[in-house]
């Protein structure tokens, strides 16, 4: 292997960090190459770097809410620049629902604002990024050149990039979980990355649990399980009680008859212990539900090894950090 594609192994794998920009640098790099035609030296705007860092983001941020940086207290600043320019998404769209940065349509959305968030990203990739991302244990590896105002940077050998992005791009992710895995203590980040990168991001419907959970009613009506109202059919949703953003999995033991309008304001807040004190016994009379009526199967099993493992308290444990 060349020793330009060693080097940015070593430092893939052992640079120091307090949070992802390396990992989201040096995708942007490998990802730029991968996609060109290269003839010779690759010159890259700053704002197509920054770009890619605000489609990164922007995807594990409104789909996993993923925490980017060891300092809780204060988030890297482009995870910042994200999440107010997704929060204006929602405001204007009046759509909570999550979308991919490359179909959310923000070029209808509000091109200014996403313009200015492409230049806040680009000051801090020029101040911190660049230059941070060649410097191992005190040495500097020479992987691009930058010009004096740093908003383009020349990449000399972008051919071999393009030639081994297919090994670099996976070592890139691997080492990013690795770092996310240290942040968060969210479920399944490996599946999570993986998902974005793939564009394999899918939310199931649920209607296949009803079979199950309507066993918990006696008089063959549904309630919500927050407030106690009785749901008719137009007003009834499943909802995951610890959100789907967290878990990244439907799971019997974590869904509830709820009602919409309950659901929309609950949003992706995480519950409070009196809500997961409910559902732990929720699952318990379900359970008992199920037994009485001989009704077995995978989402038995599935709700049985939950209460034996205490999967409820452990993992709302786990989301609140």
């Amino acid at each position: 292997m060349e020793d330009y594609i060693k080097n940015w192994n070593n430092i893939i794998m052992n640079c120091s960090f307090d949070n992802t920009y390396k990992m989201a640098w040096a995708k942007a790099l490998v990802e730029t190459a991968s996609l060109k035609n290269i003839d010779s030296d690759l010159i890259i705007p700053f704002e197509e770097i920054a770009d890619l860092f605000l489609k990164y983001y922007w995807d594990q941020t409104i789909y996993f809410d993923l925490i980017q940086g060891s300092n809780l207290k204060k988030i890297p600043e482009v995870l910042r620049y994200t999440k107010e320019l997704i929060s204006m998404y929602h405001d204007e769209k009046g759509d909570y629902l999550p979308k991919r940065y490359l179909d959310s349509k923000l070029e209808n959305f509000n091109l200014e604002n996403k313009n200015k968030t492409i230049k806040r990203i680009v000051k801090t990739l020029g101040q911190d990024v660049s230059w941070r991302f060649m410097n191992l244990g005190g040495e500097t590896y020479h992987l691009y050149e930058l010009n004096e105002n740093t908003v383009i940077l020349s990449l000399e050998n972008a051919k071999l990039l393009k030639k081994y992005s297919d090994f670099l791009l996976p070592l890139i992710n691997y080492r990013w979980t690795q770092m996310l895995e240290s942040f968060n203590h969210s479920p399944r980040i490996s599946s999570k990355v993986r998902a974005i990168d793939e564009n394999k991001i899918k939310r199931d419907v649920l209607n296949k649990f009803k079979e199950y959970l309507d066993y918990e009613f006696d008089d063959g009506k549904r309630y919500c399980f927050y407030s106690g109202k009785e749901l008719n059919d137009e007003d009834c949703t499943i909802d995951h009680v610890i959100p789907w953003s967290f878990m990244y999995s439907d799971d019997i033991w974590n869904l509830v008859y709820c009602d919409k309008s309950e659901n929309s304001r609950k949003s992706n807040r995480i519950p409070d212990e009196n809500t997961i004190n409910a559902l732990e016994l929720r699952n318990k009379l379900l359970l008992e539900k199920l037994k009485e009526n001989n009704k077995t199967g995978k989402r038995v099993d599935e709700l049985k090894l939950a209460i034996e493992k205490d999967y409820v308290k452990k993992f709302w444990i786990s989301s609140r950090g």
